[in-house]
């Protein structure tokens, strides 16, 4: 039904149109030709001048309520320091053309009014003027010749790289479809090396090469974020298609190039909470959130990156969050950045450092042993006091340690060393696998093993006892694995009280 209305609303269209052609011509035959065709050059001139009119005054109007949104002005001024440089130039190169605009448009329809044909008028024939011809050629040179050595020199400066002795920090954007891998250095500053040919999945998105100790701290974020004042250049490439890595906010945009590594270099100069301050000002940003009612879309307003390439169906899906910290806050988001290497790689079959511990891995076991032992000594009872070592271990059915252990060894040596009272006990264990006996035998020799490295080490062996367990006092259970490999274990009990007996408890 409603097809037919339609075509049949077209069908009277039509005719109202042919009977209209009909009436001017009767109109011609009544008239005179020379004054119908007279005054619909009048009526034409009219409308053109009144078309420009409205024409350039919509299109001034449009483009100054639209100025925020389209053309960077007001809440979307740059939020970096080169930013203010590119919206200068966008100013200038904006004032240029719009008064050419205004003028051109001013002058065609107006000569269309001016010079519209008139009775007993003759055109006359110019082939060419040689001033006219030097004015709309000189001046737009010279107009041009500003505007592009401008741009260049910008362009030099906003698009150089860092040099050698200034501090940034460099992260990296690996573009792939649809999203971005973020990647950050760790407390050594530094990015580790990588290569495509690496990619595994999920287990090594980025190619990182383990082998490079650069890669061991460096970590993978989920979101952009940044302190505020510092120089960033971004590392930029791609995994498989032309990608382009946009900031709108801070007037980055660089294309993420598979095979060609790409870069840009910028400073934030606001954080995202001064940002919103700044959005609150603004009547179209103190509004509810849709996604959130019960707060103004101000107060989640993020800065963004995105894609400004189109690069497949899931393009839109490369929106990230970018946001911006003060420094401390930003040290503070970084200290809690886990190490991809440690936390995904370190102790699989791809971690080439089986036979190493790293600073901060040692630091951080040595921090956790200290706080268990002194939290054990504060109690009233000395039912509580009893510590495993998890990071000392034996080679197989052997009592004798692995290389590692002499770390947390160490620990315990300077403990003891620094709680002159304090007497301990090492407790062997292990799994129920195999002949009882012997695995009693075993864990009496393990426990003595350590006795010994600890007074070795400087601790008088009156204030050490050691005792073996055997399979006799399992924490998990023995049926799996995992259970096997805990009860597999040496205790540390301490006390102040005298040193336990070398016995097992009854």
């Amino acid at each position: 039904m409603t097809t037919l209305i339609v075509f049949i609303c077209v069908a009277l269209l039509l005719l109202i149109v042919l009977q209209i052609a009909r009436v001017r011509d009767l109109a011609k035959q009544l008239r005179g030709a020379e004054e119908v065709e007279a005054r619909n050059t009048n009526m034409t001139g009219i409308y053109l001048v009144a078309f420009m009119v409205v024409f350039l005054v919509l299109a001034t109007a449009s483009a100054f309520y639209y100025k925020n949104l389209m053309l960077g002005y007001g809440p979307n001024a740059s939020a970096s320091e080169h930013g203010y440089r590119i919206d200068a130039m966008m100013n200038w190169t904006l004032l240029v053309t719009y008064t050419v605009f205004i003028i051109t448009h001013v002058l065609l329809f107006w000569y269309a009014y001016s010079y519209r044909a008139k009775k007993g008028r003759k055109a006359q024939f110019i082939s060419h003027n040689n001033t006219l011809e030097i004015i709309w050629t000189g001046i737009p040179a010279i107009v041009m010749t500003f505007l592009v050595i401008g741009g260049l020199d910008a362009w030099n400066d906003i698009m150089g790289d860092v040099g050698t002795d200034e501090e940034v920090l460099e992260i990296e954007a690996t573009g792939f479809q649809f999203g971005w891998h973020l990647r950050y250095p760790g407390p050594d500053g530094l990015l580790g090396k990588k290569d495509f040919r690496s990619i595994e999945g999920g287990v090594n998105p980025l190619g990182q090469i383990w082998t490079d100790p650069k890669n061991v701290d460096d970590v993978h974020a989920t979101e952009l974020v940044l302190p505020v004042g510092q120089k960033i250049r971004v590392r930029i490439t791609a995994q498989d298609v032309l990608h382009d890595f946009y900031l709108p906010q801070f007037r980055v945009k660089m294309d993420a190039v598979p095979g060609l590594p790409t870069y840009f270099v910028f400073t934030p100069n606001k954080t995202t909470k001064q940002w919103r301050k700044e959005l609150s000002k603004y009547p179209e940003y103190q509004v509810p959130d849709p996604n959130d009612p019960t707060k103004m879309l101000w107060e989640t307003r993020d800065f963004e990156l995105a894609c400004a390439e189109l690069c497949g169906k899931g393009h839109w899906s490369m929106l990230k969050r970018v946001t911006v910290l003060e420094e401390d806050e930003y040290a503070e988001w970084a200290a809690k950045q886990p190490s991809y290497f440690m936390t995904n790689i370190r102790g699989t079959e791809d971690d080439p450092y089986t036979d190493q511990l790293f600073p901060a891995e040692i630091t951080q076991r040595s921090q956790e042993f200290n706080t268990e032992a002194n939290t054990a000594l504060e109690t009233a009872s000395d039912d509580d006091n009893t510590l495993v070592l998890k990071y000392v271990t034996f080679e197989t059915g052997s009592d004798k340690l692995t290389e590692l252990s002499r770390y947390q060894l160490d620990d315990a040596i300077a403990f003891l060393k620094k709680n002159s009272d304090v007497t301990s006990q090492l407790r062997g264990h292990t799994d129920n696998t195999g002949d009882a006996t012997a695995n009693q035998e075993l864990s009496e020799r393990r426990a003595a093993a350590v006795l010994n490295y600890l007074v070795k080490g400087g601790i008088a062996a009156d204030r050490l006892r050691s005792v073996g367990y055997g399979a006799s006092s399992p924490i998990e259970d023995n049926a799996t694995e995992e259970g096997r490999q805990a009860n597999r274990r040496t205790e540390f009990y301490i006390t102040r009280s005298a040193a336990p007996a070398s016995e097992p408890s009854k």
